[in-house]
């Protein structure tokens, strides 16, 4: 308890104790009693003030003491937390110092205030030009312009990672990733790292899976990639071989739906030994089973691998059902073919490539060639090949085979020492495990006779058709021309102003307004009949020049209608002498109406005289002497005469 609060006590007591003294000053006795009493109690809580002030002195001096010790040890901590935080700022810029990472501090206005080592060596720019700038001014444009710089102090309390473009200092551009964060009341800390070869190994990657899903989505082989037994991925060509469609089987057990019940076990158990690892890769054929229930024959190629950690199997399938079928047709054809060879009509012998020997034959060959087939097998190819052709012969069995659509001519010599000309059809085989030829040999020595009697024959023909006044042209189906002769020639360049020649397409050249009726005649020889008509050409100077045509079917000994043959004549001279006939004989029956006309109109004019002259001349029987009568005969006579003489004239004037 301080002073001036004891002192305020003692008045207060004192105030009391004058306050009874004035309520008992008629006892002196009992004041004075009073006043011990009072006094021994102010005395009493004199000292209860005194000691419980004594004690608050202790406590604050205890306090005192504690907190000067405290203060001491806070001064003893506060040093050593410098000393503490001086290493710590020298480790700390020790650590950013020589950080991998490129790590700068910047204000809010995007000034830098500090950089490291790493942070230059990225840009190309030393400390002292990095502190001169702006951290906008290291980012590309672009990018700044598609994500502007948004510094603030409400911004940035939680660390920001974002990916950015900045620019070196030569001006190259290359991808950073940023982690930024407040870092005091006015600054921001930014950590960099150049992605650049990130950047190119995830464009690597895409690029890469880009071309995985190109190759696997237009692959004709199927694809597919198998997890815990059900499938990740199949690729069109593996889901259309069944049926499916790829969304259809994605999640689907890999054997339960696609193999047919006999092979699941087989498919199963390969399915177990890759994800096992017990094996890395297998190769194996299966029947399938399609969405509608048919079966199919597929190949599948699979080898482990993981992927997220997860045993997989990447494969390839194809669908083998056609080599299937084609494998059952070969060893049936295997079956078939000694009696195909044996049977066959044309000669046939098998030559061994190496040594030319000939290890076997048909009986066709030995029919025609009157060796026996012993004999045949202990000779060679050269045997019935004149010398002169050897060394021809060995080039060509040292070469391969050209295909069976290939063949060659040469000669070959009969058991009885006769040359035949015969044609040679030949194919490389494997036979018994030796490379042979399999050789088919036609006789063509009667046909090469009848193609040198063709020949000539049609030279002469072309002799006849090249000295006839007619023109030959020969057509296809088509209309292209296959042949012509000089005369056909002459008039397509007078006619059509067109230098004709073989291949050429009638409808190229054709009038095309006469077109369609010679297409029309076409389709009639076609059908076996034979057209004729005539045309006429309107020429230069306004004449017509006049054509006979015929067009006849062309067919072969089996009388198939290969094309048309046109035959083409000039009538001019003709047409001409008909034209003047038709012209006289218009002249004559002209001139015949008008000699009818003529004769009517007399005839007419003759009629009244000669029926009044018949008159008379009964009335004149009758009555002889009748004078009157006489005179009218006379009268009509002479009309009668001038009616002829008028005719004279009108038959001179029409001549």
């Amino acid at each position: 308890m301080n002073y001036p609060q004891k002192n305020k006590i003692i008045v207060i007591i004192s105030l009391l104790i004058m306050l009874v003294f004035n309520l008992l000053q008629r006892n002196w006795l009992l004041n004075t009693l009073v006043y011990i009493v009072i006094s021994g109690i102010a005395l009493i809580l004199l000292n209860y003030f005194e000691k419980k002030r004594l004690e608050a002195e202790n406590r604050i001096i205890d306090l005192n003491t504690a907190l000067t010790e405290r203060m001491h040890h806070h001064a003893s901590e506060l040093v050593n937390t410098v000393v503490k935080l001086e290493v710590s700022e020298e480790k700390y810029r020790s650590l950013i110092e020589h950080a991998s990472d490129a790590i700068y501090v910047i204000d809010f206005e995007g000034r830098f205030t500090e950089v490291n080592a790493s942070m230059c060596r990225m840009t190309g720019y030393n400390r002292e030009e990095l502190l001169q700038l702006k951290a906008t001014q290291i980012i590309d444009p672009e990018n700044l312009k598609a994500e502007p710089v948004t510094l603030g102090p409400d911004d940035l309390h939680n660390a920001v990672m974002k990916e950015r473009r900045f620019v070196k200092k030569n001006g190259q551009v290359f991808d950073v990733e940023i982690n930024v964060k407040r870092f005091t009341k006015d600054s921001v800390l930014v950590i960099a790292r150049d992605i650049t070869s990130r950047k190119i190994m995830e464009a690597g990657l895409k690029e890469a899976e880009l071309k995985f899903r190109t190759l696997a989505e237009k692959s004709m082989v199927g694809v597919y990639i198998v997890q815990k037994g059900t499938f990740i991925y199949v690729n069109p060509r593996f889901a259309h071989v069944f049926g499916y469609e790829p969304h259809e089987l994605i999640g689907v057990s890999s054997v339960d739906v696609i193999i047919s019940d006999q092979y699941k076990a087989t498919t199963t158990e390969h399915v177990r030994a890759r994800l096992s690892g017990e094996v890395e890769s297998v190769n194996y054929e299966v029947m399938g089973r399609c969405k509608d229930g048919s079966n199919n024959w597929v190949e599948f190629y699979g080898t482990r691998a993981k992927i997220d950690d997860e045993p997989t199997i990447i494969g390839s399938m194809i669908d083998i059902t056609e080599r299937k079928k084609i494998e059952e047709e070969l060893r049936l054809s295997e079956q078939k073919y000694k009696l195909l060879f044996d049977s066959n009509p044309l000669p046939m012998w098998m030559i061994a490539k190496n040594d030319l020997s000939i290890i076997a034959v048909n009986h066709a060959a030995t029919k025609h060639y009157g060796y026996t087939a012993e004999e045949f097998l202990s000779m060679t190819i050269k045997d019935v090949r004149p010398p002169e052709e050897w060394a021809e012969m060995y080039r060509g069995y040292a070469e391969e085979a050209p295909l069976w659509g290939n063949t060659m001519t040469t000669l070959h010599r009969k058991k009885n020492g006769s040359m035949i000309n015969v044609q040679i059809f030949g194919q490389d085989i494997i036979y018994e495990g030796r490379l042979v030829r399999l050789s088919i040999a036609n006789d063509i020595t009667e046909k090469l006779r009848s193609e040198e009697l063709l020949q000539k024959s049609e030279a002469n023909l072309q002799t006849i058709l090249n000295t006839t006044d007619t023109a030959y042209a020969l057509f296809d189906k088509d209309l292209k021309v296959l042949a012509f002769n000089h005369k056909a020639v002459a008039f397509v360049r007078g006619q059509f102003n067109h230098d004709p020649q073989n291949g050429d397409k009638l409808a190229d050249f054709f009038p095309p307004e006469r077109f369609p009726q010679f297409v029309e005649f076409n389709q009639q020889v076609l059908n076996g009949q034979n057209v004729s008509y005539e045309v006429d050409y309107v020429q230069a100077d306004g004449s017509k020049c006049w054509f006979y045509v015929r067009l006849f079917p062309i067919t072969d000994s089996h009388d198939n209608i290969l094309g048309l043959m046109l035959a083409l004549y000039d009538i001019t001279e003709r047409k001409n002498i008909e034209n003047n006939l038709k012209v006289a004989y218009e002249r004559i029956h002209n001139h015949i109406n008008r000699i009818k006309n003529m004769a009517w109109k007399q005839s007419h004019y003759m009629r009244s005289p000669v029926a009044n002259l018949k008159g008379l001349a009964g009335l004149l029987k009758d009555n002889p002497a009748d004078v009157e009568i006489l005179d009218y005969m006379i009268t009509e006579l002479e009309r009668l005469d001038e009616v002829i003489v008028e005719m004279a004239r009108d038959a001179a004037s029409h001549d």
